[in-house]
């Protein structure tokens, strides 16, 4: 049997001893035996629908928020080219793509049913779209205040910009933590096996 072999063989060995009593602590066997429902799937399935939820709310929210500063920015553009702020909404709505675009179309037909644009901004905050409760608030500020609803809009959509690079800065500095705990968990190990391993067997191979 060749070196490379018996490290392998090692290397499985050392997997199956940490896994075997892993899965009997999760899966017992007196749960199979007295037959009580068995819990492991299930939680197991209620941990992945979870997972999912999390991973789906989270891809959600990132397409939406990438697309606001724009949408903001366009809005602003076409309330300063002379068409009133919901005409501008409804214009914006269908350059939107994704998720934003969902919302924005029953957004729209909100609108075109006779309801108010703040009525209509507080829809889109109910299916998540939180960017919207400051859309409302600063349109209902620059309409008591008297100031230019593009200029606020404008204004609006810089900060967005901003806060938009400071998360994808944010993103860029976590990445070597990230490499580095995906450096220690899955290579180093492997490393560890091929290396110690054949001193290992040597040891035991060794006649006294």
């Amino acid at each position: 049997m060749s070196l490379a072999t018996q490290a392998f063989l090692v290397s499985m060995s050392f997997s199956l001893l940490v896994t075997i009593p892993l899965m009997r602590l999760l899966y017992r066997r007196d749960i199979r035996l007295f037959g009580k429902p068995d819990l492991f799937p299930e939680i197991l399935q209620r941990l992945v629908d979870q997972m999912w939820s999390l991973v789906w709310r989270r891809r959600r929210c990132q397409d939406i928020i990438s697309q606001w500063p724009t949408f903001l920015e366009e809005l602003s553009v076409t309330v300063m080219a002379g068409i009133d702020v919901r005409s501008a909404f409804e214009i914006c709505s269908l350059k939107t793509h994704g998720h934003l675009k969902q919302i924005s179309d029953r957004t729209v037909l909100k609108l075109q049913s006779g309801a108010s644009l703040a009525v209509a901004l507080e829809s889109m905050e109910k299916e998540g779209v939180e960017p919207a409760t400051r859309l409302r608030a600063t349109l209902v500020q620059a309409e008591s205040l008297g100031t230019p609803v593009a200029d606020a809009l404008n204004s609006l959509s810089q900060e967005y910009y901003i806060l938009q690079q400071q998360r994808f800065e944010s993103r860029l500095n976590a990445l070597p933590l990230k490499l580095s705990i995906v450096t220690v968990l899955f290579l180093l190990p492997p490393i560890l096996v091929i290396s110690i391993a054949p001193h290992i067997l040597a040891f035991f191979d060794a006649t006294w």
